[in-house]
């Protein structure tokens, strides 16, 4: 297309043209249509959770975990959890069943709960979706309210085995969760423990009736009766200690002086 006295010569021609039509297509409307069409495509057609690189399908808040890092409301609640109660004591309303076919065996967090009702201990209760570290925990934790919880007021629980000792092979050790254990140091807390080990997944099971992950600090609520509990000092320092009771979807929240009477610890260093 040419038009011999468009200054320029006919390749100016081309682009004032263009220009002409592109003010016409607003001018009447087509401009909007277009727009419209692209931001259908946008929303619609292009999958949501690989536009930007992230996922933007949740419109509700998110939480915070531990480092400050931003989590989706369903990596850190999920859709079944409970916001968190005020401190539960005896004679308050029932605590909600458990879901054994989710949640799983509560035969150990029920007889927990028990001995708190009993003893008139009062604790907080907290139900999330299932929390197999102690990071986890802390985030759900801190997700339904729980403020004053930190990485070192979780009371992380291991089931240690020695098989050598045929009278008590099992010991739990309960450690801040901020802390790693030490293997020689907890290794002499055998007559012969060089060949003391953590428990597999179905030792745990067997000896604890939780899978790991929900194993409390309390060894003399399991089946198995003859569980030393050994806690480390360093979480005597923490007024209030947190832990999965039983099961990773129920956190409790109790007194270390109230934990201690109730358990009766043997109280030894072995973390480092």
């Amino acid at each position: 297309f040419w038009i011999p006295w468009w200054p320029g010569g006919w390749p100016a021609g081309i682009v004032w043209l263009g220009l002409l039509l592109w003010s016409l297509s607003f001018s009447t409307g087509l401009g909007n249509s277009f727009s419209y069409r692209q931001s259908f495509l946008r929303r619609v057609v292009v999958p949501r959770r690989i536009r930007g690189g992230c996922s933007i399908a949740s419109s509700a808040p998110m939480a915070s975990n531990a480092s400050g890092a931003r989590d989706s409301p369903s990596a850190v609640v999920g859709s079944e959890t409970k916001s968190s109660e005020t401190p539960q004591k005896t004679g308050n309303s029932a605590l909600p069943e458990v879901d054994v076919e989710k949640e799983g065996d509560p035969t150990t967090y029920k007889a927990i709960i028990g001995a708190f009702q009993e003893h008139k201990i009062e604790f907080r209760h907290l139900i999330h979706d299932p929390t197999p570290t102690s990071e986890d925990s802390l985030a759900v934790r801190k997700a339904g309210g729980w403020d004053d919880c930190t990485l070192a007021s979780g009371a992380k629980a291991m089931l240690i085995v020695n098989s050598k000792d045929k009278e008590a092979p099992y010991k739990l050790a309960v450690m801040p969760a901020d802390k790693k254990l030490n293997w020689k140091l907890f290794k002499k807390f055998w007559p012969k423990g060089k060949g003391a080990r953590m428990a597999t997944v179905d030792e745990v099971k067997m000896v604890t009736g939780c899978v790991p992950g929900g194993v409390p600090p309390f060894g003399s609520f399991f089946s198995n009766k003859n569980v030393e509990t050994i806690v480390d000092p360093g979480l005597q320092t923490q007024k209030r200690i947190n832990f999965n009771c039983g099961l990773r979807t129920r956190s409790v929240s109790v007194l270390f002086e109230d934990y201690a009477k109730l358990e009766k610890p043997t109280i030894k260093e072995f973390c480092s």
